[in-house]
């Protein structure tokens, strides 16, 4: 593989989202179908029942949550270019465009209290101006951290340990 291009994706989404993802574009395609061509759960008499919009906005808003439950997040670099993209991927179907790399000054592996009471491990890449982005994020320490690692050293920057509140560290790489 080429050093100077990098890619972190989220990998594919487990079975359960995606069983829930098919019933929801099941559901999108039902309802559309039912929006073309007139069909009523609960015809009434007299009405025209062709092109109800309250069946197109339910189909509307199936097809959002089968996106929601079935999009895949990459992000590529590419360090000899200095450019960077954020790829939101659904099927076939890709979204992102590339954008220059800004300067990192360091990279750091965060833990993240959740609203349930478990925790979150983050890898954030610091920019001037105390700016950072996550690219990677998993309920993982071990598996965050090495992610951290190898983009530390293929960005040629330092690693910042943050997994213990108010304990940062450095780390030798």
């Amino acid at each position: 593989m080429d050093k100077s291009k990098i890619i972190i994706s989220e990998g594919v989404r487990p079975m359960w989202q995606t069983l829930v993802a098919a019933a929801f574009y099941t559901m999108t395609f039902i309802l559309l179908a039912m929006f073309f061509f007139g069909y009523e759960i609960f015809p009434e008499e007299g009405m025209d029942n062709r092109y109800n919009f309250g069946v197109f906005y339910i189909a509307i808003a199936c097809a959002a949550q089968g996106i929601l439950f079935s999009s895949v997040k990459s992000i590529f670099f590419d360090l000899e270019n200095q450019k960077y993209k954020e790829e939101y991927r659904v099927g076939p179907l890709c979204v992102g465009n590339w954008k220059a790399l800004p300067a990192i000054e360091y990279v750091s592996v965060f833990r993240q209290l959740k609203a349930n009471g478990s925790y979150t491990y983050e890898v954030n890449l610091w920019m001037k101006g105390n700016r950072s982005f996550t690219i990677y994020e998993t309920g993982e320490m071990v598996t965050t951290f090495a992610m951290g690692e190898s983009t530390a050293k293929a960005l040629k920057v330092d690693l910042l340990d943050a997994t213990v509140p108010n304990d940062f560290k450095w780390v030798d790489l």
